[in-house]
This record gives C-alpha cells, structure tokens and sequence, in this order.
C-alpha cells in the first residue's frame, strides 16, 4: 500500500476498495505496533516494503541496520 497522488493505492495501483482494505488496515496495525500512534506516510512504506520482503531480504536488511559502520544520516543526505 502507498500513497500515490494524496490517493491510497495496493501494490496494483488500485485503489482501496472492499477487497484490499482488509491489507490496509493490517498494515496499519502493524505500524501502530512499532510507532504508535505516531504515523506517517513514510512509515506504512517502510512497514509495506518490510512486509513485502523475503526472508533472505529480510536477513539482509537486519544485517544492514545492525552494522555499526552505516550511517543512516549519510545515506540520506543529511
């Protein structure tokens, strides 16, 4: 899920109708778990793109946050 356009949109570029709102609100579940009920539009794409990935992935990107060496601030151009 993303918002594309100030619109809500699945992994399609559909919108959200009666069949997809249901992964909505379980990603908005989600996020509320690590945030709270700080939500932003960055974090239900960071929470979608976690979701989203496989387990191989997801072993990389623990490893990746986990070194001591990346600097998320660099990256990020700040």
């Amino acid at each position: 899920m993303k918002v594309i356009n100030g619109k809500w949109q699945d992994q399609y570029g559909e919108p959200i109708d009666y069949f997809n709102a249901p992964q909505l609100m379980e990603i908005g579940q989600k996020v509320k778990a690590v945030y709270g009920e700080d939500i932003t539009c960055s974090r239900i794409e960071l929470v979608s793109s976690i979701i989203n990935l496989s387990e191989k992935e997801e072993r990389s990107l623990a490893h990746l946050l986990n070194r001591d060496d990346v600097s998320f601030s660099k990256l990020a151009g700040f």
